[in-house]
């Protein structure tokens, strides 16, 4: 999956109220021969992203979550765990845990703005 690609047909079609784009961590394996030549040849990128329709989460280029939410202002940030809760469109309360996007302070500060 081309990840810039996926996320910027999302933005034709929706309004961005929230968006980090950062370059994936690396691991073990990137730190290998095969994961440097890796690297130079491709790089990894991270991105969560809020529309006015949907929450999207991709880590290290995999979709982690794409949901749909019923309602904005009862999206809520939890950021002792980094994780957000909502309601998706069916009602169901959802669980995002955002660890993994390795989010700075300025960028939780941004979000909790955003949400709030």
């Amino acid at each position: 999956m081309n990840s810039r690609i996926y996320i910027n047909s999302i933005l034709e079609n929706e309004k961005n109220i929230f968006f980090i784009n950062k370059n994936s961590e690396s691991g073990f394996w990137d730190n290998t021969i095969f994961g440097l030549i890796n690297l130079i040849r491709y790089r990894d990128k991270d991105y969560f992203l809020i529309t006015d329709k949907r929450i999207v989460c991709l880590i290290k280029n995999i979709l982690i979550k794409n949901s749909k939410y019923s309602d904005f202002s009862k999206i809520k940030f939890n950021s002792n765990d980094d994780s957000l809760w909502f309601f998706d469109d069916e009602g169901k309360e959802q669980r995002l845990n955002l660890r993994g996007m390795r989010l700075s302070y300025e960028e939780i500060q941004k979000l909790k703005k955003t949400l709030n």
